[in-house]
This record gives structure tokens, C-alpha cells and sequence, in this order.
């Protein structure tokens, strides 16, 4: 396994943690009933969209760098990055 294999592996692993986390934190806000709270949920789905975000643009840079990449593990890492937010 290439070092690039295996850092686009932990990569994907981000990027699908963060959109699980974020269905996590939509069904909590449809619930939450403490305004601190909620804001804080607020909060934090902004913060994990926004790093998602940042992902995509990593993604974006690695698809024209001059470095060896596995086109398979970008194209699965693109792929997860560009999916529509399962919330909004």
C-alpha cells in the first residue's frame, strides 16, 4: 500500500465520519429543546461543514498535483466530499 493510498484512506474515513456526525446532530436538533444546546449543535454542524468543506478543496487540489495519487481512493474520496449535506 502507497503512502498516498493510505492517507486518501484515512481522508474518506474524515469525510464520512463528519457526514455521519452531521445526520447525528440534525435528528439531536429536531429534539433538542434547550436553546444552549441547540446552539451549540448549531455550532458544531458548522464547524464540521465548513472542515468538509476544507476536504473537498484538498480533494480538488489533489486531483491536478504533481504527486503520485491512487485514482481510485481520489475518485471514492471526491465522491464522498461532493455529495449533497444530508442536512442543511
Amino acid at each position: 500500500m502507497q503512502a498516498s493510498t493510505s492517507a486518501l484512506g484515512s481522508l474518506c474515513g474524515e469525510a464520512q465520519a463528519l457526514r455521519a456526525r452531521l445526520v447525528q446532530i440534525e435528528a439531536d436538533q429536531r429534539r433538542c429543546q434547550t436553546p444552549a444546546l441547540c446552539r451549540r449543535l448549531r455550532r458544531e454542524s458548522e464547524q464540521l461543514i465548513a472542515r468538509l468543506a476544507e476536504l473537498g478543496r484538498i480533494a480538488s487540489w489533489l486531483q491536478s498535483a504533481p504527486i503520485a495519487v491512487d485514482r481510485l481512493s481520489l475518485a471514492l474520496f471526491q465522491e464522498l466530499c461532493g455529495r449533497p449535506l444530508p442536512c442543511g
